[in-house]
């Protein structure tokens, strides 16, 4: 019982659902804080990210751009007749490539069949190359200034990348080829860049799109190596397809990345710049922790006042729940409940109040239609069984007598029929309302049906039909009076069964003879009375005609036949 009333108990459910709250706030205010701290710390490393890899492609595009224009200006500025002459020409390459060492394996040319004649510094195996196996060497036949796909040196081994420019005679035609070599992981090109490193644990790309393969990395095991798959790495596909930006995407190892590319410009290389999302967000970790060390604490906090709450506020409703306990076990009468305080338990103490006055006056109300008839106001069959019982009584005590008349109007139901319920009811009343001048202060007067009515007459004394015959009597004369029911006139009868009774009876069987009286009264002419045979009481059968009006309106079920 304990257990049940502490289950069902208000403190309970309070410190249950301060609880709640503390728990579901500490989550919300965490899975919010968390987010919007991740999302904003996201963003601002994203935009970093954007920042380093824009800042590497512009410089790896600059150290290109400026390779490409020493280049050109080599191209334009070998003195005419010079290349007919490999010693002169090598001895002319040696001065410019000492003069200005761009390209860290040095200059070399080659004639328009794309056999390198000359080359400085001297490498073993380069003039055995032939430009003619490179992709873009038509190009340069043409006239642009190539830079090569990177590739591994035949002479060196080392990743190299190539840039190829024409070189034309007195009259404008391509008579060779200019071109340097440089090895991506030279000082003064991307050395540095190959050292960089992004955070503790990010790092940066070089990627060529048309062949899909890793150019130069800050971690050399992925230089000249396949970059990942789509599926792998769908981030990184679309920016091999042209899209340029930021973002969250998760690597070819399942590790969720902050990603950043750029493009190199001059060139249609890919800057990739990553960086762990862990490594990212060092605060978020401590965020988690603090958020979770202040939830316990608030959760205490809102624990003591909940219950301290309950203790101070409910004080009073925890009052006028035990008066109202005992109100319903039948230990106190019922009362209003003190109010002491004018707050919300004060108004529900008032609201109650209320609710117990209205209760009391239902009840009176109710116990008022369990006996009355709703539509005349007067006794039902309920309590004109109990003022039988009670007439009765009264007659064998006193050796009086009582007469019932059971009264059934003629003419009614014609009545019902044509003008409708709400004049039968208005019929009903004021036939009830002149029954009630017939009828003694003594007397009950009942209705038992929708056009029947008892009078139930006490203290006759003998003979006890000549007081009943009285009543009767009255009773044809008070109804049978004009009706009128706006400009018609309703003629209207009445049909009366009597039985008497000195107390020595039963109140049905008393009730039945009536009944059974009134049939013989309707079927002797209506509008008159009959008395029931002997046997009820000290009575005998007399008929008394009165003129009536053969009636055939009444409500349904209430018309006898």
């Amino acid at each position: 019982m304990k257990i049940h009333r502490f289950a069902s108990s208000l403190i309970t459910r309070l410190v249950l659902f301060g609880i709640f709250v503390v728990v579901a706030s500490a989550i919300l205010r965490y899975n919010i804080l968390i987010n919007f701290l991740e999302n904003d710390q996201a963003k601002v490393a994203a935009e970093q990210q954007s920042t380093i890899a824009s800042y590497l492609a512009q410089d790896i595009g600059y150290r290109i751009a400026e390779r490409k224009t020493y280049l050109e200006r080599l191209s334009a500025h070998i003195p005419p007749g010079l290349s007919a002459d490999p010693a002169a020409m090598r001895e002319w390459l040696r001065e410019h490539q000492e003069l200005q060492p761009l390209f860290a394996q040095g200059l070399f040319l080659a004639d328009s069949a794309g056999t390198i004649v000359v080359d400085y510094p001297t490498m073993n195996g380069r003039r055995a190359i032939s430009l003619t196996a490179y992709p873009d060497y038509q190009r340069v036949l043409a006239g642009a200034t190539v830079l090569g796909e990177p590739l591994l040196s035949p002479a060196s081994g080392h990743p190299t990348l190539p840039m190829l420019t024409p070189v034309r005679d007195a009259s404008g035609q391509v008579s060779g080829v200019l071109g340097g070599t440089i090895e991506l992981d030279a000082p003064g090109f991307l050395e540095h860049l190959q050292q960089a490193r992004l955070g503790p644990s990010g790092g940066f790309m070089l990627v060529s799109p048309a062949r899909r393969v890793v150019v130069a990395a800050n971690d050399p095991v992925l230089v000249f190596t396949p970059v990942p798959t789509a599926i792998a790495d769908p981030m990184l596909d679309r920016a091999l397809k042209g899209w340029r930006g930021n973002g969250i995407g998760r690597s070819a190892n399942g590790v969720d990345e902050i990603k950043a590319y750029a493009s190199v410009p001059g060139t249609d290389w890919l800057v990739v710049t990553n960086l762990p999302l862990a490594s990212a967000l060092p605060t978020v970790d401590r965020m988690r922790a603090l958020i979770a060390r202040g939830g316990l604490v608030q959760a205490g906090v809102i624990f003591m006042l909940v219950v301290l709450a309950y203790f101070w506020f409910f004080r009073p409703l925890r009052r006028a729940a035990a008066l109202a306990d005992r109100m319903t076990r039948g230990e106190i009468p019922l009362s209003p409940l003190p109010v002491i305080r004018r707050d919300e338990v004060g108004h529900l103490t008032m609201a109650f109040n209320g609710l117990l006055a209205r209760l009391k006056q239902h009840q009176s109300e109710l116990q008022h239609q369990a006996h009355h008839d709703v539509l005349t106001g007067l006794p039902n069959r309920m309590m004109l069984a109990d003022r039988m019982e009670e007439a009765l009584a009264r007659a064998r005590r006193l050796e009086s007598g009582i007469a019932l008349l059971f009264l059934d109007l003629d003419g009614f139901k014609p009545i019902n029929d044509r003008l409708g319920h709400k004049a039968g009811d208005q019929v009903l009343q004021e036939i009830t309302q002149r029954l009630r001048q017939v009828a003694r202060r003594s007397d009950t007067l009942a209705r038992v049906g929708g056009d029947e009515f008892v009078l139930l007459a006490t203290d006759l004394e003998l003979p006890l039909e000549r007081g009943a015959r009285v009543l009767a009597e009255k009773c044809i004369k008070a109804v049978s009076e004009p009706l009128m029911l706006g400009a018609a006139e309703c003629p209207l009868g009445v049909s009366i069964g009597i039985a008497v009774c000195d107390g020595r009876c039963d109140p049905d069987s008393l009730l039945q003879a009536a009944d059974k009286a009134m049939y013989d009264a309707k079927a002797g002419g209506r509008g008159c009375y009959v008395f029931a045979p002997d046997g009820i009481g000290c009575g005998h059968v007399t008929i008394s005609a009165r003129e009536g009006t053969e009636g055939t309106n009444r409500p349904a079920g209430s018309e006898r036949s």
